[in-house]
């Protein structure tokens, strides 16, 4: 019973020690624990380790309680885990440190023997952690050799210094297997706590660099997404106007500058409503260079205030204008609106023209309806993306005259405005689950 109830007392002390990894890994990441160790670790991560796990094992030494008139404590977790982590140097520090405080506390005659132990384990540990690693197995296999070979190497001095001694200790045999037992327990449950954080801080890191790469490549492909032929249309609409009108020449020059640095530099994976509209302004302007009279662009939009806080994809309204601007043409001359209205929970966002409507599904076999809906589609995966499914994109036909509608919402909470703690915090939840 007594080996029994060494176990359960000493696994309730690794419990304490164990629960204190979680607040050092909320120190510092599991990465910076499980990286390099020995000659390949750097002195600021050797020194780290050897502070906190020196700290871990004095006080496993003072979690330490007797049964059957033998004295027992946990530090060796902390010992071992020490040469694991930060190789044969570190474990010697931390086995060193805990052994000095440990043997103020036990008999005289025992004291060069619990000093020693510490001191062979830190050494032993950071050598196997150096030649097999600190995989599952290597843990385990390592935690129980250290342990088995400092009571040998101890318990064979001790038998040739003072025999009666060690006949005493050697008697306890159960009492040491169960001390190894738990040590070995809490070992593997504090290594398996670094490597199962480090595994999920890996997998955090690339699904953001993936979500990360996704958005990077869907706006630099709609960035890059500029029409060659507007471009050289434009251009040569350009070198006319040079020669009958440098002003007009001049101002669309300075706004082609305006747009490109829009299109091509934005940085940001977000932009105001007000940004947008001003690059659509843009847009029109100089494709207005082309059509002439023959192309009017009206943007209603609500209250300065909620455009300006209105987040949005940046480069979301240019794909729907130019599809409006292209398909809605009649007899050379095509009529496009942008409408913003709000109501209470969201902002409605309209892009709206007055040519022949969307095709009909026997037209989109087409080559120019399908280069339209790969247009579409592209605008309609990043506005659900962006909103997380909280907005969709929806084409129809208008319903207060001929032309098509191309239509989406934002909602409200998708804005700059200040807001509350719950709101914030809500946000930045589905900022992590997403």
């Amino acid at each position: 019973m007594e080996a029994f109830e060494l176990i359960a007392k000493l696994l309730e002390k690794v419990a304490v020690l164990v629960a204190s990894v979680l607040v050092l890994v909320l120190i510092r990441p599991a990465g910076v624990w499980l990286g390099e160790t020995g000659s390949r670790a750097s002195v600021r991560r050797r020194v780290f380790l050897a502070v906190l796990l020196g700290g871990l094992a004095i006080w496993g030494t003072f979690l330490g309680f007797s049964v059957g008139g033998m004295r027992f404590n946990v530090r060796m977790v902390g010992i071992i885990v020490a040469g694991y982590l930060g190789g044969t140097w570190v474990g010697l520090t931390v086995g060193l440190a805990a052994g000095v405080v440990y043997a103020t506390g036990v008999p005289a005659e025992m004291v060069p023997y619990v000093f020693g132990a510490s001191v062979l384990s830190g050494i032993v540990a950071g050598e196997w952690s150096k030649r097999f690693g600190t995989n599952v197995l290597s843990v385990v296999a390592g935690a129980v050799f250290i342990q088995a070979c400092y009571h040998l190497a101890i318990g064979g001095i001790m038998a040739a210094v003072n025999l009666p001694l060690a006949a005493s200790q050697a008697s306890h045999v159960m009492l040491h297997a169960a001390k190894i037992t738990a040590n070995v327990v809490g070992v593997i449950l504090f290594m398996g706590l670094l490597n199962l954080v480090r595994e999920l801080e890996r997998a955090r890191e690339v699904a953001q660099r993936s979500r990360d790469e996704v958005r990077s490549a869907r706006l630099e492909a709609l960035q890059y997404q500029v029409n060659p032929h507007f471009l050289f249309n434009l251009l040569n609409t350009l070198g006319y106007l040079i020669r009958t009108d440098a002003e007009r020449a001049r101002d669309l020059t300075l706004e082609l500058s305006d747009f490109l640095r829009y299109t091509l530099s934005h940085q940001d994976e977000e932009t105001t409503l007000t940004e947008e509209l001003e690059q659509i302004r843009r847009y029109v302007d100089l494709e207005r260079a082309r059509f002439g009279e023959g192309l009017t662009f009206e943007a209603a939009a609500v209250t300065d205030e909620v455009a300006a806080e209105l987040v949005v994809p940046p480069l979301i309204l240019q794909p729907l204008v130019e599809n409006a601007i292209r398909h809605g043409q009649r007899d050379g001359h095509v009529d496009v609106r942008v409408d913003v209205q709000r109501d209470d929970d969201c902002v409605h966002i309209r892009v709206v023209d007055d040519g022949p409507g969307p095709p009909s599904e026997e037209q989109t076999d087409d080559l120019t309806d399908e280069r339209r809906s790969l247009g579409l589609d592209n605008v309609r995966e990043r506005l659900e993306r962006f909103y997380r499914g909280r907005a969709r994109l929806t084409l129809s036909h208008r319903e207060d005259a001929d032309g098509a509608c191309a239509e989406f919402s934002v909602p409200i909470a998708f804005s700059r405005a200040p807001e509350g703690l719950a709101e914030r915090a809500r946000r930045r939840l589905e900022e992590v689950v997403a």
